[in-house]
């Protein structure tokens, strides 16, 4: 899966027997009591068989931190089943970066948002690549699949990645079934056997979508 962010994409060139596009469908932000909606508002072009996945981040402001009361964490339940409705996708990814303020919020949210979604709708989860390291906190969230995000991981970044290669996966099991990459970050390790999603720092073109594929496959 390649992630498309909020940037005009041509994807046409992608294989569609063998990736997908995961697209950022738009941006949900909490500030103090009020919930924002931004939708996305940049071009995305794919083929018609390209599998695709809606994604919806969500950000918390740091001027005037998110009340996380009953009544935001509805409204921004409505918020994104609203962004998620138009695509009628079989699976939707959301994508929020919870401090551990933030993580009862966080899993009230998905917990109320899987109730909103068809039965039939997969739902999952970035995480941040600590929450896979140690951190029990994820176990139980109603979720059917965590992509952990082993890029852009910051001061932890370097011990993490040692640990990793060390393993040779992640030390938590409900962080082996999808990996999160960057085509200009490589691991160094084969992930065959679980989904693969991969970002690009900048619109995808047809030489980083190779580097991207090298990456996944453990080269780079």
């Amino acid at each position: 899966m390649l992630w498309a962010w909020e940037r005009r994409e041509d994807l046409g060139f992608v294989d569609p027997d063998r990736v997908g596009v995961a697209f950022l469908a738009g941006t949900v932000r909490l500030e103090g009591d009020a919930v924002g909606v931004r939708p996305r508002r940049q071009l995305l072009a794919v083929s018609e068989h390209t599998r695709t996945t809606p994604v919806v981040r969500i950000e918390s402001a740091r001027g005037r931190p998110p009340s996380l009361a009953i009544r935001q964490r509805a409204e921004a339940v409505d918020a994104v089943a609203s962004l998620l409705a138009p695509w009628a996708a079989t699976e939707a990814q959301v994508d929020f970066d919870a401090a551990r303020s933030e993580r009862e919020f966080y899993r009230a949210f998905l917990t109320d948002l899987r109730a909103r979604l068809p039965p039939a709708t997969r739902l999952s989860m970035t995480a941040l690549a600590s929450w896979c390291v140690d951190d029990p906190w994820l176990e139980g969230l109603p979720v059917d699949l965590v992509v952990p995000m082993l890029f852009r991981m910051g001061p932890e970044g370097a011990a993490i990645r040692q640990r990793v290669i060390a393993l040779g996966d992640l030390p938590s099991p409900r962080c082996r079934a999808a990996v999160g990459l960057a085509e200009d970050e490589p691991i160094g390790l084969a992930w065959s056997g679980r989904r693969v999603y991969l970002f690009g720092s900048r619109p995808w073109s047809p030489a980083s979508y190779a580097r991207a594929l090298a990456v996944a496959r453990g080269g780079g």
